[in-house]
């Protein structure tokens, strides 16, 4: 089964999950007091994509009724990606004065644990639900029932769905993968051969990363993919996937790897094989172990994402929808490049 039909599936199952949640007229101008039971999916512009700065400027700093509790059940904590993520929840709760709790799991692959934890969420007393899911429809039952009751349900950074009513806050995965193969073209101009190591084959942000890659890879056919493999998000199995990949193409130019995690075992692999340097490695994320190893000169770049801002926003979306705002569909929070050009300027934390 090919990249592209994977996706299509994964988007058949979470439109047909999607019907049959009830909406309401939202008000004509989006206002009108808090939303109720129901009224929720009314107040989400589905095909409405704006950047979070846009969306902050046009419908304020968010207000806090009182008894909100913003949930957000997220993946493993041990992943600092995730952790960063959380981080943004949280201070964004904070500051605006909202209790707030984590739900993480243990096992990263685990759609079950995941989706129990979310059930658990929801009768805490959640009155604002964000998550990251595993698979693109694997909480949407809880989704479902969320929007039910009148709790808002905000997806942050993964398995961006089609269940109507549930935002998404993050970038377009598409683009991330697509900005890889870009800036590989950029720096090797005269092209030559790459492969890429790919994440959890359930994952919508391994699935979209890697579409992305190869779609940008078809608008430069010097770059060659000669190899693709999964290494499950795992540092270990990256790095002997790549020794493979550089015993078996021995004149490979460059990796794109889906995550930073991976992407530091690639560039062991690189090192081992007497090719730092000489093998371009671009990963995904801007963990700043990543930008440390940039600075250090054995990962070439990487193409970093905002989870502060990603949390942050999700946090005001929740608390917009429970005010009676209509929101867009999608808070974009979009990825770039970051390099040994302007490492430097991000050499704390992650935006």
């Amino acid at each position: 089964m090919t990249r592209t039909t994977k996706i299509a599936l994964a988007v058949f199952a979470a439109a047909a999950l999607g019907v049959g949640v009830a909406g309401c007229t939202a008000t004509p101008d989006g206002g009108g007091g808090a939303a109720g039971e129901g009224d929720i999916v009314s107040l989400v512009q589905a095909d409405d994509v704006q950047p979070y700065e846009d969306a902050l400027g046009s419908l304020g700093e968010p207000e806090v009724p009182d008894g909100t509790k913003i949930c957000y059940v997220t993946r493993t904590l041990s992943n600092e990606y995730w952790s960063l993520v959380a981080d943004g929840v949280e201070n964004r709760a904070k500051e605006l004065g909202a209790e707030v709790q984590i739900f993480a799991v243990n096992d990263e692959a685990s759609i079950t644990e995941q989706l129990d934890k979310a059930k658990s969420a929801l009768t805490q007393g959640c009155t604002v639900l964000l998550a990251s899911p595993i698979s693109a429809t694997g909480l949407d039952s809880v989704f479902t029932d969320a929007l039910a009751q009148g709790v808002p349900a905000i997806v942050l950074n993964d398995a961006k769905g089609t269940l109507p009513g549930v935002v998404y806050s993050g970038p377009d995965s598409l683009t991330t993968g697509r900005t890889a193969a870009d800036y590989l073209a950029e720096q090797l101009p005269d092209g030559g051969k790459v492969a890429m190591v790919e994440g959890d084959p359930g994952s919508s942000n391994a699935l979209n990363r890697g579409q992305g890659f190869e779609d940008g890879l078809a608008e430069h056919p010097n770059l060659e993919l000669v190899a693709a493999q999964t290494a499950n998000w795992d540092q270990t199995k990256a790095q002997d996937i790549a020794t493979a990949m550089l015993t078996a193409n021995p004149d490979l130019k460059a990796f794109y790897v889906q995550n930073d995690g991976m992407a530091l075992g690639v560039a062991t692999a690189v090192e081992r094989a007497g090719k730092t340097g000489e093998v371009l490695i671009v990963g995904t994320d801007g963990i700043p172990q990543a930008k440390t190893e940039i600075q250090n000169g054995r990962i070439t770049a990487t193409v970093s994402q905002k989870p502060n801002q990603e949390g942050a926003a999700g946090v005001d979306v929740g608390l917009w929808l429970l005010a009676g705002k209509e929101v867009p569909g999608w808070i974009e929070v979009p990825a770039f490049i970051i390099d040994s050009a302007n490492v430097a300027d991000y050499a704390e934390g992650m935006p």
